[in-house]
């Protein structure tokens, strides 16, 4: 293992430590996250100079384990119904790990970017398959069905719901007002 490999895997485990860290206490401080990741404080600031500068960083990682998700998710292979509760789930699991960062950037990493991009086309073929209605453009059927997901994530109940009831709940209700 190299010294890059070992910094990597450092840094990592303290963005885990930090999501769970700041799920419990939002105001979670550097001592807490390094106290919460096993490492100490000159470490944490070896990898992140500041908090802002690691919730950034944490937004990032929350993005690109999104898309990390999806593709292991492989909606590709399964028909468009299938592949919607497979995305759903992908993206519940990762949000209820991530979720409490979502407000410290104002715009999108590319990466959260390729996850609206596969929403759409998902929503695509969803059409395409005569699954989906058509008289609403894929991009607003996308954007519905990502704001259902954002609601599972952050409003009661349906945030206290495990993740394959969400998904479920997602899915049914998506399926019901989108179908053709």
């Amino acid at each position: 293992m190299t010294s890059s490999d070992s910094m990597a895997r450092t840094r990592d485990a303290i963005l885990r430590a930090a999501a769970t860290a700041l799920r419990t206490h939002e105001r979670a401080g550097m001592a807490d996250i390094a106290a919460a990741a096993g490492v100490g404080r000159a470490t944490l600031y070896r990898h992140f100079a500041n908090r802002e500068d690691l919730l950034v960083e944490l937004g990032r990682f929350a993005a690109e384990e999104s898309v990390r998700a999806v593709d292991a998710a492989r909606i590709d292979a399964v028909p468009a119904d299938e592949g919607l509760a497979r995305l759903t789930r992908a993206l519940l699991t990762v949000g209820r790990e991530f979720w409490v960062l979502s407000t410290h950037r104002p715009q999108l990493w590319p990466e959260e970017e390729e996850v609206g991009h596969r929403l759409r086309v998902l929503a695509e073929r969803g059409q395409r398959e005569g699954l989906l209605r058509t008289d609403l453009p894929a991009e607003h059927l996308a954007t519905l069905h990502g704001s259902l997901i954002i609601g599972a994530l952050t409003i009661s109940p349906l945030s206290e719901l495990a993740v394959e009831d969400a998904t479920d709940t997602i899915v049914r209700l998506f399926l019901d007002g989108a179908r053709r």
